[in-house]
């Protein structure tokens, strides 16, 4: 994996973030992860070599890796420096990113990044924050149905349940256009008109 693969639309090299570690798991991300098997089996195969490692698992759609090891026989910042050597990006441990540091709105979409792989964490992989967020809107429109009365408590669950129609559609727009696309009109078959039998005769 050369540096220019990795290397953003500015020529710099890439950047490695560290989201989430606690002792025998950690999680980093960067763009160059995404939809790149190739690069994961580099990073995987570079983490082989290292005592301690149990698992690595690579999300192409959130540009993630979780790595799983054991605790006091791998050392979490030499795993993530053998990431950032491997995939040829800079570490968040490098000096020259403590000079830069990340603004307010930087910090909000890594923390909601974040929330997103817990979300696809818990489910299996099965749904992630553009289907909780609806799916937790419509939960509470039908517990406001139910149980707000008056005085009103929370927002009109009308409102609720219109706000979860209008972010999935929204955060799934491009899986509905695609599936608009992709549906095929089945044209109809003509059916040939019954014949009506003709009377029998009568008899003389």
């Amino acid at each position: 994996m050369s540096e220019s693969r990795a290397a953003d639309s500015t020529g710099a090299r890439g950047y490695l973030d560290l989201v989430h570690h606690h002792p025998g798991r950690l999680r980093v991300r960067a763009d160059a992860f995404r939809d790149d098997a190739e690069l994961a089996g580099v990073i995987r195969a570079a983490l082989e070599g290292m005592p301690g490692i149990l698992r690595v698992a690579h999300n192409a759609q959130t540009g993630s890796l979780l790595v799983e090891y054991e605790a006091g026989h791998a050392e979490p910042d030499a795993i993530v420096e053998r990431i950032a050597e491997a995939a040829g990006l800079v570490s968040p441990f490098d000096p020259s990113r403590m000079t830069a540091p990340r603004g307010p709105a930087h910090r909000l979409i890594d923390g909601v990044r974040g929330l997103n792989d817990v979300a696809r964490e818990i489910s299996g992989g099965q749904a992630d924050l553009r289907v909780a967020v609806p799916a937790t809107l419509a939960g509470l429109a039908a517990a406001s149905f139910v149980f707000d009365k008056n005085p009103p408590r929370w927002p009109r669950w009308d409102n609720l349940l219109y706000w979860s129609y209008q972010i999935f559609m929204q955060l799934h727009a491009r899986e509905i256009a695609s599936a608009n696309d992709s549906s095929v009109a089945v044209p109809a078959v003509p059916v040939a008109p019954m014949s009506t039998p003709a009377p029998e005769p009568s008899e003389p």
